[in-house]
């Protein structure tokens, strides 16, 4: 059983689980420059680019390029056996994800709402690691939200929340939540809903990283919740996270 593996057959399943994992991280920024610079196109076929529009595409196409190479990074730095923790703010780390995955969401017709009443979180970590886990998670929203067809608005939240060194982090959607049969065993190793479509690696993986290199957890619920005087059904992912030493 995974619990009797060694920490080098571990590292070595968590490798193999970010070959495939990279693959799908990629996407995302290369899909966001994609609509970004097809939507520049467009606009100048028509004659009607506006110069506002076009600087915040460009900057927009720029920070995808970055969180490309950051990934790409990121990605030999979990590799490497001697990697070092750095201090990083979470609030930047969840304002550059929602830029990069902010047109994918509007293309699906989903809204990103956060509620972070703090600017700055600092903890001592790895940022990218972090950012792989969110995205996970968001990513998982964006494809159930895509298939509710009979939903009027489409919703993601992010809250954020520190309560001395415990960071929270909560992502939740009204995308109807999880089937109650699924939920219990959606973090085990190779579990998918998808069938062959799936990897069923980005939430095993996701959890063994708050778990190794956060000293936290993450944890899955269906919830009910009221918006604009609307009542909604969803899942829920709570990330704990603790902030590390100074």
């Amino acid at each position: 059983m995974k619990d009797c593996l060694s920490d080098k057959e571990k590292k070595l399943i968590l490798l193999g689980e970010m070959f495939e994992n990279i693959i799908h991280q990629l996407k995302q920024p290369l899909n966001a420059i994609n609509i970004e610079a097809s939507g520049v196109k467009f606009q100048n076929e028509m004659g009607i680019v506006d110069g506002k529009e076009l600087d915040t595409s460009m900057q927009n196409i720029i920070d995808a390029t970055e969180f490309l190479s950051n990934t790409i990074d990121d990605f030999r730095n979990f590799i490497k056996e001697d990697k070092l923790k750095s201090k990083f703010n979470i609030i930047d780390v969840i304002n550059n994800i929602e830029k990069i995955l902010s047109p994918l969401f509007k293309s699906s017709g989903i809204e990103i709402i956060k509620d972070i009443k703090e600017d700055d979180i600092i903890i001592n970590g790895y940022s990218g690691e972090l950012a792989q886990v969110i995205i996970n998670i968001l990513n998982n929203a964006r494809e159930q939200l895509k298939h509710q067809k009979s939903l009027e608005e489409k919703l993601v939240f992010i809250k954020v929340t520190q309560n001395g060194a415990n960071i929270l982090i909560e992502i939740y959607d009204n995308g109807g939540g999880i089937a109650e049969n699924i939920l219990p065993h959606i973090f085990e190793y190779k579990y998918s809903t998808k069938g062959d479509e799936g990897t069923g690696l980005g939430l095993y993986m996701s959890k063994s990283i708050i778990k190794k290199d956060f000293d936290g957890d993450i944890e899955a619920s269906n919830i009910t919740f009221e918006y604009k005087n609307n009542e909604y059904n969803g899942a829920k992912f709570d990330i704990v996270i603790h902030k590390g030493n100074d």
